[in-house]
């Protein structure tokens, strides 16, 4: 996984600049370029398109990453890293939304996963400073209930959720499925919200809330603590069935000057992400130590139970571009203020084909 330069490709390049400098005389310049695209922070001029420009040797990318379901999926690249004699990445996980933006803002991370809508908001705060690469999780939340039946979004009506994620995605998502099923929050349905999820997992499983809307991994550990505790609704596949789309949260973003300096060395990442997320899903076992090593989740039988049940992914190029546009729509409906104001425009997605 890790990089070497090829002795032809150097000897191309050299063959290459010979070619340039015999060539500098014609009036015709057959060299392919590219503008510069939104969100540069360099001269908007036309560059030479090097797909396969690496950072320097002895340089490495600095990469962010969200606890919970958001980080799930780089744990085994986390501790392949840890234990490397020659490191490629230096990473960084961090608690909440916010230190993410701090550092995309402050140039310290260079590439970093977050919610989707994040990247969306990032996008136009730093006018096309991001761009995003990858899907890396579905829908991680849940209606859990205790000893209350439900068994669809209708069955809601006359019934009080709980929940945290006021004015967030978790809230667009609940009003959305809520107004597409025929019920008024607020008539039919009330949702009451509290500011932490912890607050939220505390009320159901002591019996004080009878429904609450839940993200992994607090599912897991909440349904551990009382047996009569019930998962009644998975958000992402009411939303599939209802919609005809995934229901997307979490993706992996880049700043835009780094993608662009440096594509060889985003390309490598995605690939690395790529087999350290088939790793996460298919060896769960050491993949929940893994997870707790890396600082992302606390005790590895909650990792372990958690895996399933967090829709760890990789998806890129045109299916996530359609996955994401279909999803900021939804929440760009619901308050324009969630995405940033405004949808982002095409040089937001990355264009990745894998090998």
């Amino acid at each position: 996984m890790k990089k070497f330069v090829s002795v032809i490709s150097i000897v191309l390049a050299v063959f290459m600049l010979m070619s340039f400098a015999g060539c500098a005389g014609n009036t015709k310049d057959d060299t392919k370029t590219t503008t510069a695209p939104k969100g540069d922070t360099g001269v908007n001029a036309t560059q030479p398109i090097d797909n396969d420009k690496e950072l320097p040797e002895g340089e490495v990318a600095d990469v962010y990453t969200l606890k919970g379901p958001t980080g799930m999926g780089m744990a085994q690249l986390i501790d392949e890293e840890k234990n490397s004699d020659e490191s490629d990445y230096n990473f960084t996980v961090v608690a909440s939304p916010e230190e993410i933006t701090a550092a995309i803002i402050n140039g310290d991370a260079d590439i970093a996963a977050c919610p989707v809508n994040l990247a969306s908001v990032l996008y136009n705060r730093t006018d096309g400073g991001v761009k995003i690469l990858a899907l890396n999780t579905l829908g991680v939340t849940y209606i859990v209930t205790n000893g209350t039946e439900v068994n669809s979004i209708e069955d809601l009506r006359g019934k009080t959720v709980i929940t945290a994620g006021q004015g967030a995605t978790p809230e667009y998502i609940l009003n959305k499925l809520l107004t597409d099923s025929g019920l008024t929050v607020g008539e039919d349905v009330f949702v009451e919200f509290r500011t932490e999820h912890a607050d939220v997992a505390s009320l159901v499983a002591s019996g004080m809330a009878d429904v609450v809307l839940l993200p992994e991994p607090q599912v897991t550990s909440t349904l551990a603590q009382n047996p009569d505790l019930k998962v009644a609704l998975d958000l992402t596949e009411v939303w599939e069935a209802k919609y005809g789309t995934k229901l997307v949260q979490g993706c992996v973003v880049a700043r835009s000057e780094f993608a662009d300096n440096y594509p060889g060395t985003v390309n490598d990442f995605l690939e690395d992400y790529k087999e350290s997320v088939d790793f996460i899903n298919t060896a769960t076992d050491e993949a929940a130590q893994m997870i707790v090593d890396a600082g992302i989740i606390p005790k590895a039988p909650l990792a372990k139970k958690a895996i399933p049940t967090s829709y760890i992914t990789f998806i890129t190029g045109d299916t996530m571009k359609s996955l994401v546009k279909d999803n900021l729509q939804v929440l760009f409906d619901a308050n324009p203020k969630s995405v940033g104001g405004t949808l982002p425009d095409e040089n937001f997605y990355y264009n990745y084909i894998e090998d």
